[in-house]
């Protein structure tokens, strides 16, 4: 009966001590996955051996800190434990053992990444609890590495299930299973084997299950925000995809009338309308375009405008050739080029000057985007790009659409500033970073 008192009370102690230390070191996770690469190396594709290798030393590193923020076990004087790392000279004496959390972190691994960086986890984490010693180092070491082979394959053949709460916690149960099986086994004496067994079991146990599903939750989290991302960018493509009725209407109306006045022209606009649509449709199925794209389709869509008003408005383009392949939103040019036609000729007193100008600045560049227009009011100008405001030449949504946009592509390194007075014109002022790869 005492002894019963005694083991339980252990269980109680070890539980209590390890649960404290696997939240501080989740809490570290959830912070570290949020870290843009990260997360895509952990919920990108999996069949790409650099994002299998950034994972295996994300899930890896914290195996590691998960042996060493442990504590050490006496068999021999069970109930004594000794402070880790901190009066430990060299290895792990003949006796000694380390109750840590490390399968836990490579169970973890295996059900969010799969086999290939389950195995990789437990080699690496494996490998340096092997290096630690003490009479259970060769049995821990091994455990880990089937552990974490054992759960990526479970979600490679049951990927329903393993992401399921009760899936989770038979994969951890099993691999908790898997890990004392080996040390009652492969230890010698077996009963120094049965005591470590019976002293960290449930306390393994109940960290190992509980600590799974809470990074599942994480994990799960994580895909929450990718998924609603993902409808934002949906939704923005839409819109991208959409041609604005007047310019339609305006320029059909003015090839119609050259038509009759110049047939070779209009032949040439019908062929650049065509190409118009056509790339706008392209571009309505990527997240990214580079800025030489973007200012194509732009002075297309000038062009159609200078067909419908003639010797009205001027286009003037200055941008550096080094920043031609940098990466931007699909529109976003477009977008500031018809609100500065659309809304500068409001009010005009005399011919509409429109300017694109971009400048490198090293790690990002800024363009600026300005008309001699009729202006915007202080009043308007405080709501635009913040939210949807009311407009004669559309529903109003086109800034705040496009802040979205950059929002979502560039998070907060992306500014878009307005400057504006009545009568004086507008410049908008875009400093975005610099990316030469698609999105």
């Amino acid at each position: 009966m005492h002894q019963s008192t005694d083991i339980l009370f252990h269980w109680l102690d070890n539980t209590a001590q390890l649960s404290q230390r696997v939240c501080m070191v989740l809490m570290a996770a959830h912070v570290s996955i949020r870290i843009e690469w990260l997360r895509v190396a952990l919920r990108g594709d999996r069949s790409l051996w650099r994002n299998r290798f950034v994972a295996i030393l994300f899930f890896g590193l914290f195996a590691i800190i998960g042996t060493h923020s442990g504590f050490l076990l006496d068999v021999h004087h069970v109930g004594r434990y000794i402070a880790w790392p901190s009066d430990l000279s060299d290895e792990l004496k003949r006796f000694q053992a380390v109750i840590g959390f490390r399968d836990l972190m490579v169970l973890a691994a295996g059900l969010t990444c799969g086999p290939w960086v389950g195995l990789g986890t437990g080699l690496l984490a494996g490998w340096e609890r092997y290096l630690l010693g003490g009479f259970a180092g060769s049995a821990s070491a091994l455990g880990t590495i089937v552990q974490g082979l054992f759960a990526g394959l479970a979600l490679q053949w049951w990927p329903r299930g393993a992401t399921r709460l009760r899936g989770a916690v038979f994969i951890a149960i099993m691999g908790t299973v898997i890990q004392k099986s080996i040390s009652l086994f492969w230890v010698q004496p077996y009963k120094d084997a049965l005591t470590l067994v019976s002293e960290t079991a449930i306390p393994v146990l109940i960290v190992n299950t509980l600590g799974v599903l809470l990074f599942l939750f994480v994990m799960q989290d994580l895909e929450r925000d990718q998924l609603k991302s993902q409808a934002q960018k949906a939704e923005l493509r839409a819109l991208n995809a959409q041609i604005e009725p007047h310019f339609m209407n305006g320029t059909i109306n003015a090839i119609k009338v050259l038509i009759s006045e110049n047939p070779n022209t209009a032949e040439n606009y019908v062929v650049k309308l065509a190409r118009f649509l056509s790339d706008t449709r392209s571009n309505a199925c990527a997240n990214s375009i580079s800025l030489k794209d973007e200012m194509n389709q732009v002075e297309r869509y000038l062009d159609f405008q200078t067909l419908r008003f003639p010797e009205v408005f001027y286009f003037h383009c200055d941008i550096p050739s080094q920043l031609l392949s940098c990466q931007i939103p699909p529109r976003t040019l477009q977008t500031l080029a018809e609100n500065a036609l659309l809304h500068g000729m409001k009010a005009r007193t005399g011919d509409l000057f429109i300017t694109i100008h971009a400048k490198d600045n090293g790690n990002n560049f800024t363009v600026n985007i300005t008309d001699n227009g009729g202006g915007i009011s202080t009043q308007r100008l405080a709501d635009l790009g913040k939210c949807v405001v009311e407009s004669e030449n559309g529903n109003g949504s086109a800034l705040y659409h496009l802040q979205k946009s950059l929002k979502l592509a560039f998070l907060k390194q992306a500014k878009m500033i307005i400057n504006s007075q009545e009568g004086q014109g507008t410049e908008v002022i875009l400093t975005i970073p610099k990316r030469s790869i698609p999105w």
